[in-house]
């Protein structure tokens, strides 16, 4: 699906994570990932984004303004940016890079680190073809719709930081396995069908258990509610829809499964601080 946004070619992509408020308060957690071919439109100006940037340059350049210092990064290196204060970044003709954009637990404590053992916000690594293909394999999860568990995904991108100051450390990750448990059983359910109606009872009987076990069975492994990972699934749709299509704000809820534009409008300014419209003109 092309992305509505300039400067952002053919062939790029993008997905959303909503962060659980227990993520929030104890993991790492992502917030968006992607893979962007740009051109000379491509520019990127925020005041604050709420999160820090782990880039990696694949081809061409990219300038990066943080901290009130520019810094250019070539082809072959790596940026962690402070999203959390004024920034601007723009590509220095056609470039390919991915990107994460994370925060939790002590990331900024890792940027810092970073920013004194590196000299700045962009630098190079040994092995850089190892690291960023951890970076990659992150967002191929999303890209097959295999989305990780919350604490998967915070192991992982600590794994991603400590190889960014300790580029010797193994590297290896296991391959992610089929989760058959009634959560993972759930999970899967909800992914298929949560642009429909979707009850708990409904949920449970794919989990092949009563509502009551389900429930506290679901929170026990994933850390809140059935209800709750539904409401965050069809966010994470509504603000790809939001930034890859010009679909009216009503139609995305629709299209996410909701029948109410406000209560659609509610659940996601709740949950994201923006409401659908401000998401859409906030600059990926």
């Amino acid at each position: 699906m092309a992305l509505i946004e300039c400067g952002v070619c053919s062939g790029s992509d993008l997905y959303f994570q909503t962060p659980s408020e227990n993520a929030r308060q104890m993991l790492y957690y992502l917030t968006s990932c992607g893979s962007f071919f740009t051109d000379y439109d491509y520019r990127i100006e925020r005041e604050d984004y709420h999160n820090y940037m782990i880039f990696f340059i694949r081809n061409g350049r990219l300038s990066v303004t943080n901290e009130g210092k520019t810094q250019v990064a070539e082809a072959g290196q790596f940026g962690f940016m402070n999203c959390h204060v004024p920034h601007e970044y723009h590509t220095i003709g056609n470039t390919e890079f991915f990107w994460l954009h994370l925060d939790g637990a002590n990331t900024p404590d890792f940027y810092r680190y970073v920013l004194n053992l590196y000299g700045g916000f962009v630098f190079s690594l040994p092995r850089a073809d190892a690291i960023s293909e951890m970076m990659l394999q992150i967002i191929y999860l999303y890209r097959n719709d295999q989305s990780p568990s919350e604490a998967r995904l915070s192991q992982m991108l600590y794994t991603l930081l400590i190889a960014l100051i300790d580029p010797t450390m193994p590297l290896a990750a296991a391959p992610a396995e089929e989760d058959r448990t009634p959560a993972g059983i759930a999970i899967s359910f909800i992914k298929e069908h949560y642009s429909e109606p979707i009850s708990l009872d409904d949920m449970a009987a794919a989990a092949n258990m009563s509502r009551y076990h389900f429930s506290r069975q679901f929170k026990n492994a994933c850390g809140f509610s059935p209800y709750e990972y539904l409401i965050l699934t069809r966010i994470n749709r509504a603000k790809h829809l939001l930034k890859a299509t010009s679909l009216p704000v009503k139609v995305v809820a629709q299209e996410v499964g909701y029948h109410s534009e406000a209560a659609f409008t509610n659940a996601f300014t709740d949950r994201v601080g923006l409401s659908p419209s401000q998401f859409r003109k906030y600059p990926i």
